[in-house]
């Protein structure tokens, strides 16, 4: 919860022409960035249904036009078939971190969370580790609030609360 209001927040900060969202959550992104007033115009969506999509999209799309690419969830697939979307959740990571070095485009890619003896973590979360940049937690706090932990490079914790306008940081 927050997540793709951060990744939309990233979008609204860096995205000066055009911009990169690939949902494999729906649509409903588009109401929440509208809210955020962010100029959707510059915002090409690719719908991600099936983590084969992820193959098509690194094997048809020109990522490094891009001002910024944002995959939001990067893991949705891997409870569904679990080695097959694995592989290809890693592939993607790989991919766009390999973006990110070469072409230095910015890279935000969400991650859905499971809970693992009492603590959450994302799923397929080592794998996800090694083709990462920063690695950001966010914690519920309580309706609308979120702390927002850096976990890799360096540890810093910062709190915000969601409003309608977006990202509202706290202690910053």
């Amino acid at each position: 919860m927050g997540k793709t209001t951060l990744a939309l927040e990233f979008i609204k900060d860096y995205c000066s022409s055009k911009c990169l969202f690939v949902s494999t959550e729906g649509l409903e992104f588009i109401h929440r960035a509208e809210q955020m007033k962010i100029d959707t115009s510059r915002i090409n969506v690719y719908g991600a249904l099936w983590h084969t999509d992820f193959l098509e999209l690194l094997a048809h799309m020109s990522l490094a036009l891009y001002d910024v690419v944002v995959v939001d969830s990067v893991n949705a697939f891997v409870r569904l078939d679990a080695q097959k979307a694995y592989d290809v959740t890693l592939l993607l990571s790989a991919a766009l971190y390999k973006l990110s070095e070469d072409y230095g485009v910015p890279v935000v890619e969400t991650a859905q969370v499971h809970s693992v003896d009492g603590s959450y973590e994302p799923v397929a979360m080592k794998g996800l580790a090694m083709w990462s940049h920063n690695i950001i937690r966010l914690d519920y706090v309580s309706p609308g609030h979120r702390r927002l932990s850096v976990e890799k490079p360096d540890a810093l914790e910062l709190e915000f609360r969601i409003g309608e306008g977006g990202i509202e940081w706290l202690n910053c």
